[in-house]
C-alpha cells in the first residue's frame, strides 16, 4: 500500500517502524567512528587531522540516538492520539446524525450540550494531532540537516585518509560506512517524513469534509 493511500493513523503508526533502524544505524555508525579513531591514534601524526573529524561525526551519532529517543515518545503519543482523535470524530459524528433526526422533536434541546461536548472533545484531539506532527517534521528535518553535514564531514575525512598511508585503505573503508549510514537515516526519515505529510493532509481533509456534511 502506498503511502498516499493508506490512511492517516497507519501513517503516523508506521513513523515508529523507522525509528528502530534508524537507531540501530545511528549507533553502527558511533561504533563505526570509533574504530576510525582507534586507527587514527595508531597512525600518529600521519592521521592528525582524521581525530577532530571522527569526535564531530561522533557527537553528531550520539545526538542523532537523542533525537531519535524524542521522536519515539512523540510518535508513540501521537498514535495514541490518533487513536483518541478517531474515537472523537467518530461519536461527533454519530451524534450529528441523531440530531438530524431528531430535527423538529421535543427532545432536540437534550442534544446540544452533548453535541457541544463531543465536538470541542473532536477539535481538541484534532489540534494535538498537528500540534504533535508538527513536533515530529521538526524533530526529523533536524536529523536530516544532522545527515548532510556528516556527508560533508565523511568527504573531509576521505582527504585526510590520504596522508595515512598504510592506514588509509582502512579509514577509507570506515568514511565509507559511515557515509552508508548517513544515506539509510536519511532515506528512512524522508519515508517518515512523506507518510507524516500525507497523515496531515488527511486529517485536515477529514476537517473539511466534516464541516460540509455540517453545513
Amino acid at each position: 500500500m502506498s503511502a498516499q493511500m493508506e490512511p492517516a493513523f497507519v501513517s503516523s503508526a508506521s513513523v515508529a517502524a523507522q525509528l528502530d533502524v534508524i537507531l540501530e544505524v545511528a549507533k553502527e555508525m558511533s561504533i563505526s567512528v570509533k574504530n576510525a579513531k582507534a586507527i587514527a591514534n595508531r597512525a600518529g601524526v600521519k592521521a592528525r587531522g582524521f581525530s577532530p573529524i571522527t569526535d564531530f561525526i561522533n557527537e553528531m551519532s550520539l545526538e542523532t540516538m537523542r533525537i531519535v529517543s524524542l521522536i519515539n515518545k512523540e510518535s508513540i503519543f501521537l498514535s495514541q492520539v490518533a487513536i483518541e482523535e478517531i474515537r472523537a470524530r467518530e461519536a461527533a459524528n454519530h451524534f450529528m446524525r441523531a440530531l438530524k433526526l431528531a430535527e423538529g422533536s421535543e427532545y432536540l434541546d437534550s442534544f446540544k450540550d452533548k453535541i457541544t461536548e463531543v465536538q470541542e472533545k473532536k477539535t481538541q484531539k484534532h489540534d494535538e494531532l498537528i500540534k504533535y506532527a508538527r513536533i515530529l517534521k521538526d524533530l526529523m528535518e533536524e536529523i536530516a540537516k544532522h545527515m548532510a553535514v556528516a556527508n560533508v564531514i565523511v568527504s573531509n575525512s576521505r582527504i585526510e585518509a590520504v596522508s595515512a598511508d598504510e592506514f588509509r585503505t582502512n579509514l577509507e573503508d570506515i568514511a565509507n560506512d559511515i557515509e552508508n549510514a548517513c544515506d539509510v537515516i536519511r532515506k528512512r526519515v524522508h519515508h517518515s517524513q512523506v507518510r507524516l505529510e500525507n497523515a496531515l493532509t488527511q486529517w485536515k481533509r477529514q476537517v473539511c469534509d466534516e464541516d460540509s456534511n455540517y453545513l
